[in-house]
């Protein structure tokens, strides 16, 4: 028989029929796919074991074929709570009864805050669902500089008193959060005001992006704009003074706008005014809004 392609291991390997596992091969390997998160280590299995070189394809399939789905909120919210802490809120708004407000955390992320409890970030992102509902996220900054998330919530607004909720849950979960010094956030007034009424005892810290973000929308100066990302970046209050004359001169509404609406507050946002804040060297909420992006 000729054939039409050269005959070897490679191209074998590369046939579905080649790489795929039996019944009882399937469910032996059932346990590793409901508990890993890593194709490359369920690759490594297979090949060490079966002598089978799957893709990332068939271990993607094969998790969807072992996770059984779940339909009903009563089915979710007893899952849920096998694996942790849920707390719901109802509301008469938009109708009677209506679920607008729900807090989680596993036992494993109750137990991640207990190791890194002082520095958390927190951010939200809007349209997460069908419902347009706004998903919020609490990160801790483990050892390796890694985001790891330790709370999540989901509400139909972001209004104070729905952050307040979310942060009074945050406490009643964690059972102590009084070990927590900083809040990283970016420049929303609900957050801000609920932080100072739920933890009074903490630092805020306004992400650094966002803040240089909301400043150099004030003016098209690209000089200005350098100018004032250098005075919330610097580290010295000398560089602070100098660098704020400077975008005075430069331009005076921008500098209006600074004394009217920031710099009552420098010390929320400013590096220099910072010196006794814990953060870890992290001054923006980055890696929550990294989170955001893979969820979306």
């Amino acid at each position: 028989m000729v054939h039409n392609h050269p005959c070897s291991r490679v191209y074998m390997q590369n046939d579905p029929w080649y790489r795929r596992l039996t019944v009882e091969e399937k469910e032996n390997i059932e346990p590793l796919l409901q508990q890993s998160h890593s194709s490359d280590e369920i690759i490594m299995h297979v090949q060490e074991k079966y002598n089978k070189d799957i893709t990332r394809i068939d271990v993607k399939n094969m998790k969807a074929a072992v996770n059984k789905g779940i339909s009903s909120r009563r089915d979710i919210f007893e899952f849920l709570k096998s694996r942790g802490k849920l707390m719901e809120y109802y509301s008469d708004e938009p109708f009677r009864n209506s679920l607008t407000r729900i807090c989680f955390a596993t036992y494993e992320q109750m137990e991640l805050y207990k190791q890194f409890p002082e520095v958390v970030g927190i951010d939200s992102t809007y349209n997460t669902n069908k419902g347009k509902y706004s998903l919020f996220q609490l990160l801790v900054t483990d050892n390796f500089g890694r985001g790891r998330p330790v709370l999540f919530a989901w509400t139909r607004k972001e209004f104070k008193r729905d952050v307040v909720w979310i942060l009074d849950c945050f406490r009643q979960i964690m059972e102590d959060t009084s070990k927590t010094e900083s809040f990283i956030m970016d420049c929303a007034q609900a957050e801000i005001a609920a932080v100072k009424l739920t933890h009074r005892q903490a630092h805020i810290v306004l992400c650094s992006f966002h803040v240089c973000r909301a400043f150099c929308r004030k003016t098209r100066n690209p000089i200005v704009k350098n100018y004032l990302c250098r005075l919330v970046q610097c580290k010295r209050r000398s560089e602070f003074n100098f660098y704020f004359r400077v975008i005075s001169r430069l331009d005076a509404n921008v500098s209006q706008y600074l004394q009217r609406r920031w710099m009552h507050r420098r010390q929320l946002w400013a590096a220099c005014f910072r010196d006794n804040v814990l953060t870890f060297g992290n001054d923006t909420n980055n890696r929550v809004e990294s989170s955001h992006k893979q969820m979306k």
